[in-house]
């Protein structure tokens, strides 16, 4: 019984596979039909969003149904993450990659029935890890026990990439902006400003040798007053010395002598 199972879960593969190849799957009974709902976008990187499928029939007669759902997307197996999943949990797929499509099969038949006025419904938790981003198709086709297929139907979603883009280089100054002068008004005041400073301190440095050479000048006069000063008593002595000295030495004898006997 485990055999059959198997064997039947991969000729119903092939089977998916080879219509998947041929042509855009459609209805093969009367009567069905297929509702798919998806986000309108996802995002690279960021958790799973959940792609629902609905099946309903106008037939009388009860079937079960076996879930496959295709994505058109041409990403590699690292950068799709679909997990079908049931009320219970996790439900086990068979997945398989033909040039832009991954088919995501269901191992059993789902555990609803479908019936007249009743529905089954497949759902499936979908996350893009890969860089890659543009538009995605799902297709979800319902097949009977015997791998009839029933109906199908499709939504087409988009998806983004996580990455931030590439900040656009900042255009270069053209050359008369560069060249562009001044204005006059402000160049004058510019160069005014440091004229009038330099001068303050000009201004300053003077005030400052001129008091203190107004505090050196009182008592250099004094001390050159007294040196000056007694320069004139020295010069007025040597020269009375002088005189007195000349004076003396041309003074004629007066005295009378006693002429001898």
């Amino acid at each position: 019984m485990r055999h059959s199972t198997a064997l039947f879960g991969a000729v119903l593969a092939g089977v998916v596979l080879s219509m998947t190849l041929e042509a855009p799957a459609g209805a093969d009974e009367p009567g069905f039909s297929v509702r798919v709902t998806a986000p309108e976008e996802f995002t690279t990187g960021e958790s799973a969003k959940t792609v629902t499928a609905v099946v309903t029939s106008e037939n009388r007669r009860c079937r079960k149904v076996r879930w496959a759902l295709l994505v058109h997307s041409g990403l590699q197996d690292d950068q799709l993450a679909v997990v079908r999943v049931e009320d219970d949990g996790e439900f086990r797929t068979s997945t398989s990659t033909s040039g832009i499509t991954t088919t995501f099969l269901d191992d059993q038949l789902d555990p609803g029935t479908l019936c007249r006025g009743r529905t089954v419904t497949g759902r499936w938790q979908v996350a893009f890890t890969g860089p890659d981003a543009g538009q995605v198709q799902f297709e979800a086709q319902a097949f009977d026990a015997q791998g009839t297929l029933l109906t199908a139907g499709g939504a087409s979603v988009q998806v983004e990439s996580d990455e931030e883009p590439a900040p656009s280089p900042s255009p270069s100054p053209s050359p008369s902006a560069e060249a562009e002068p001044e204005p006059a008004g402000e160049t004058d005041e510019t160069s005014e400003t440091p004229a009038a400073g330099s001068g303050d301190e000009s201004r300053d440095a003077e005030a400052a040798l001129v008091s203190e050479d107004s505090f050196l000048l009182g008592p250099g006069l004094i001390v050159g007053g007294v040196f000056v000063f007694l320069g004139v008593l020295l010069l007025l002595r040597i020269r009375s010395r002088s005189r007195s000295a000349r004076q003396e030495s041309q003074r004629v004898p007066t005295g009378f002598y006693t002429m001898p006997r």
